[in-house]
């Protein structure tokens, strides 16, 4: 599994196409592959190697999970039962985690194993692969460009080095906190009105308050039906406005995928499709309204979204968080829309602990706010 690009900057050498990707490492290894984790994951991980052609020679799970149980007829094993059989093999983590213990696990098992993190898309079919790099190479190094800082573009470095090569060590460097960000980009000290695009049960509208000492209203916005329910009960009697549906370009309704959780959104695959209501931000809020502050986590819907908040971002020009990794397209296409239709935001980016390369956040600060 040697010889896998290093794509992450150093000496102030630009970033380069690569030679490879996992993806043709995974071709030529003699090693067994097996797979970490189960469940959607999984799934998308095996639809992604019957497509590259990369046989997988079995599953592995953590301890509680492995019950004799099948996962795509294959036997749902343990790690330690896992060496037994195969010795020396090629670890493909199929999962998400932050949790620290889960993290500590996943660093053993790279010390004894190869194991590597494939990027699949979180929303839509595109893969973040050598000829997705190759095809957009201009539009990445152009959005790198943009940058604010030096440390926005080594977190855009480590970010893309993750994603082509499945590394560990990439998604282990160069993480912040939300603490961090608040503090250092967004300063919420003067924040009135915001609007939360995608407010999930509440959780990023109850720290905003935490943050914010004089905020008098926010907006929260939530799609998925039963999750909106959680929002309204964990922020009743809170100065949040909730509203049940979706941000979008323009007031309208759409075809809904709700699984409360990561991968429901507008346009998803699932079996549970709902109709809802759809609403620009621009609509949200009254003309001539000062908004402070608008956080956009709308699953994979962040460009619809903020073309449906021109009116605000030129009339309040609000500091800006919008996320940055439903699709693999997102890491260019956000910033490169926020610069070209509003050049007077300062752009950085930030991603969170965490694996795979998720919890990207692209912030913006209009000049005249920055600190």
């Amino acid at each position: 599994m040697n010889g896998l690009f290093s794509l992450k900057k150093t000496d102030g050498v630009p970033l380069k196409p690569p030679r490879e990707d996992l993806w043709d490492a995974l071709k030529r290894t003699g090693e067994p592959i097996l797979l970490y984790g189960m469940g959607n994951g999984g799934d998308k991980m095996l639809a992604v190697l019957e497509k590259k052609g990369v046989p997988v020679s079995g599953v592995f799970a953590s301890d509680g999970f492995a019950r004799g149980n099948l996962f795509h007829g294959m036997p749902v094993t343990t790690y330690a039962r896992a060496k037994e059989r195969f010795g020396k093999f090629t670890v493909l983590l199929s999962f998400a985690t932050s949790r620290d213990e889960v993290l500590e696990n996943i660093r053993r098992i790279a010390c004894e194993q190869t194991l590597l993190i494939p990027d699949l898309p979180v929303i839509g079919e595109n893969l973040f692969d050598r000829a997705f790099f190759s095809t957009h190479f201009e539009e990445l190094q152009r959005a790198r460009a943009l940058f604010a800082d030096e440390r926005s573009r080594e977190v855009f470095d480590l970010i893309v080095s993750a994603k082509l090569t499945g590394k560990l060590c990439y998604l282990e460097e160069g993480t912040s906190t939300p603490e961090e960000d608040f503090e250092t980009i967004l300063h919420p000290e003067d924040f009135l009105v915001s609007g939360d695009f995608g407010a999930y049960n509440g959780d990023t509208a109850l720290d905003l308050l935490k943050r914010a000492p004089h905020i008098q209203r926010i907006v929260a916005l939530e799609p998925d039906p039963k999750t909106f329910l959680k929002l309204q009960k964990n922020t009743a009697d809170l100065p949040v406005k909730t509203v049940h549906g979706a941000a979008w370009r323009e007031d309208t309704t759409l075809l809904f995928t709700a699984s409360g959780g990561r991968g429901a959104g507008v346009g998803a695959v699932g079996k549970k499709t709902v109709e809802i209501p759809a609403y620009a931000p621009d609509s949200l809020f009254e003309r001539g309204e000062r908004v402070d502050y608008l956080k956009y986590d709308v699953e994979g819907a962040e460009l619809d979204a903020l073309e449906g908040s021109r009116r605000l971002l030129e009339e309040s020009r609000p500091r800006l968080l919008v996320s940055c990794y439903h699709r693999p397209e997102d890491l260019f296409l956000l910033p490169l829309w926020l610069k070209d239709h509003f050049p007077f935001y300062k752009l950085y980016l930030r991603r969170h602990k965490g694996i795979p390369a998720w919890d990207i956040n692209l912030y913006a600060v209009p000049e005249e706010r920055e600190a």
